[in-house]
């Protein structure tokens, strides 16, 4: 199933927007939009989508939605502890677009911390952070300010979420523009090379080549600039690749397998279930159920 492009309105003398939602039902269509967006769970539990990422999500949850990034967060009903009608969810949501409005602002050297969050945030970013942390005292702060007060704290927040250990990645690859960009443009190309080329054997002296290294020297390049090994992060581009084909639904299991470079079905099932955390079956059927129409 693909996800519905949303365009964002436009608001008046505003770079970034705030609103707090109280509903019974958060937005109930998968979507993605032009601008990054901040969401601060502030009463709520049930099943949120982040590109291929499928988690639970309850309150006190903070996450930031890199720009075109599919998601949605699918809440479950809170009954009242009086037994009467349930009690609605509700939100912080922050929208923003990624520089800002001001052509070149991410490029200045005191940015630097904050343009990588960002890049990183196309992954979907979850923040482990208690309640009574700085961060969240500032995004609910940040309902009182003006538009322009508003945009010095939203970069004093990115700042400070820039820095924190706590946070992970949601999507198991880049799921709106497949890879992150890379300062060194020899990264690039060995990503290139492995995303123009996941769908067949790669061996390791090709891309040894295409890199101008020798097999040893690449495998080190890689981890130091990654922290993972090039095996690990072209099973994550195939099961990342694997995922959009099955919310697609028009493909079995086997042709998704050996479509995404697989020619084993059990080794891909081992792989879909240590990457995704579940088997794509079980995957497959959580999509049809929950992003419906």
């Amino acid at each position: 199933m693909k996800p519905h492009y949303i365009k964002l309105p436009k608001h008046l003398h505003e770079t970034v927007h705030i609103r707090k939602d109280i509903t019974m039902n958060f937005y109930q269509k998968w979507h993605y939009h032009d601008e990054i967006e901040l969401v601060y769970i502030l009463r709520g539990k049930g099943t949120r989508f982040i590109g291929d990422n499928i988690s639970r999500f309850s309150d006190g949850d903070l996450l930031l939605v890199g720009d075109h990034l599919p998601h949605l967060w699918k809440n479950e009903p809170l009954p009242s502890t009086k037994g009467k009608k349930n009690i609605p969810a509700s939100a912080i949501v922050i929208q923003f677009p990624m520089n800002f409005g001001a052509e070149g602002l991410l490029d200045i050297s005191e940015m630097t911390s904050i343009k990588k969050l960002l890049n990183d945030s196309k992954r979907g970013l979850f923040f482990s952070l208690p309640e009574n942390h700085n961060a969240k005292r500032q995004i609910r702060k940040m309902l009182t300010l003006s538009s322009f007060d508003r945009v010095l704290s939203m970069l004093s927040l990115l700042k400070e979420l820039s820095e924190t250990e706590k946070k992970v990645t949601l999507s198991s690859v880049p799921f709106a523009d497949h890879y992150m960009k890379h300062n060194s443009k020899r990264m690039d190309e060995i990503y290139n090379y492995i995303l123009n080329n996941f769908s067949k054997e790669i061996k390791l002296e090709d891309l040894a080549s295409v890199a101008n290294m020798t097999s040893s020297s690449l495998c080190r390049f890689f981890k130091h600039s990654t922290q993972k090994s090039i095996s690990t992060f072209i099973n994550e581009v195939r099961i990342g690749y694997a995922c959009k084909l099955l919310i697609d639904d028009k493909f079995s299991i086997s042709d998704v397998c050996f479509s995404c470079g697989y020619n084993n079905l059990s080794y891909f099932n081992r792989q879909f279930r240590k990457i995704i955390g579940i088997s794509p079956s079980k995957y497959q059927n959580q999509i049809s159920t929950n992003l419906e129409e």
